[in-house]
């Protein structure tokens, strides 16, 4: 079965692609049942990218790079999150996963790593193939380089959160965000991915829930997260933003890495944090304000998404504040599925 996918036709093989090594010949012996089935199907594993963020047991979850064959000719190379539910915790598989492949299923936006297919097999292993960022994540880039430009980082900053936009208006929720799920691709823009911890906030009667899971990254953690209470996921989401820009533009976490989450927790609600000297003076009051304000333990005071959007910071740059059209007709499609969800779901008064 010839599969199409949309890929142009690269003028010729990879370097990659000479460069194969015996560990993954190794890695074909040794689980020929699996890679012989994708290959079947038209799709090649190749070189293992790294571990996922559940990959707490060797071998649960390994991304790698991929390619998808059609006729004998090599397409664009993609990346595969191969999960192994026999290896991952029951936790994982029963909570976790069957949410995240639903939302990969639902979601579609310019600025969220797009998922090409998901192919599941023998009740044992999950396959996602998905957009191969090639220039790796916002960690990496910022070790590499150093911080982010204030200009460079207003123009990914906006990226980020349309597609945190996009997804809240799908009622759906992160709760990971932190700059090693921000993937830059060829052409320089970011991409949010990794939706292990991400869920929908509507119950079944289409009303919004609190959240009362601790997940994420202790760094990234909002304090309401750590304080163990039922929270709201989408403010906790803007306090991640917060770290997101605060690490780019300092190239240094806000708070220190504690080891102890009462003494994180204290921090956090004491305002510790601050920029680099040599940093701070580079940077316009705009976005330490944005910063300030997004890094606010109160939950009252917190900006939202479209305060981000709106905030004089964003505005430095008239082109931000205008959407594309793929942009704007993602939003509109989320806030037409949104509408038809709710609409759908029966009310309290129903049920009774």
């Amino acid at each position: 079965m010839t599969l199409r996918l949309g890929f142009e036709f690269p003028s010729g093989l990879p370097k990659w692609r000479a460069n194969l090594n015996t560990s993954i010949a190794s890695l074909r012996r040794k689980r020929m049942s699996h890679v012989e089935m994708l290959e079947r199907r038209g799709y090649r594993l190749l070189d293992i990218l790294g571990s996922g963020s559940h990959a707490k047991v060797d071998g649960v979850v390994k991304v790698y790079m991929a390619e998808f064959i059609a006729d004998n000719l090599c397409q664009r190379p993609m990346a595969c999150k191969l999960v192994d539910m026999e290896k991952a915790p029951r936790n994982y598989v029963v909570k976790f996963l069957p949410k995240e492949l639903e939302i990969l299923r639902r979601i579609k936006h310019p600025h969220i790593i797009e998922t090409y297919s998901i192919i599941q097999w023998n009740k044992r292993y999950v396959c996602t193939f998905m957009q191969l960022a090639e220039k790796g994540d916002l960690l990496d880039f910022i070790l590499e380089n150093g911080a982010v430009s204030e200009n460079q980082m207003r123009v990914w900053f906006r990226q980020i959160t349309l597609a945190v936009q996009y997804m809240h208006t799908l009622e759906i929720v992160h709760r990971d965000l932190k700059c090693e799920n921000i993937l830059i691709t060829a052409k320089c823009n970011v991409k949010v991915s990794d939706f292990g911890f991400a869920r929908s906030i509507l119950d079944d009667h289409g009303s919004t829930i609190l959240s009362d899971t601790f997940c994420g990254s202790l760094c990234y953690i909002a304090p309401e997260v750590l304080k163990g209470l039922p929270y709201n996921p989408k403010i906790s989401d803007m306090w991640g933003l917060g770290v997101i820009l605060f690490v780019a533009l300092n190239c240094a976490m806000p708070f220190r890495k504690f080891s102890q989450i009462k003494k994180m927790y204290e921090a956090q609600m004491s305002y510790d944090w601050a920029f680099r000297s040599k940093i701070s003076d580079e940077l316009s009051s705009q976005v330490k304000s944005l910063v300030k304000k997004l890094l606010e333990p109160d939950l009252n005071k917190r900006l939202g998404v479209q305060q981000i959007l709106n905030s004089k910071w964003i505005a430095m740059n008239p082109k931000c504040l205008i959407l594309s059209k793929r942009e704007k007709s993602a939003l509109e499609k989320a806030e037409e599925e949104i509408t038809k969800i709710k609409a759908k779901k029966p009310t309290t008064d129903d049920v009774a």
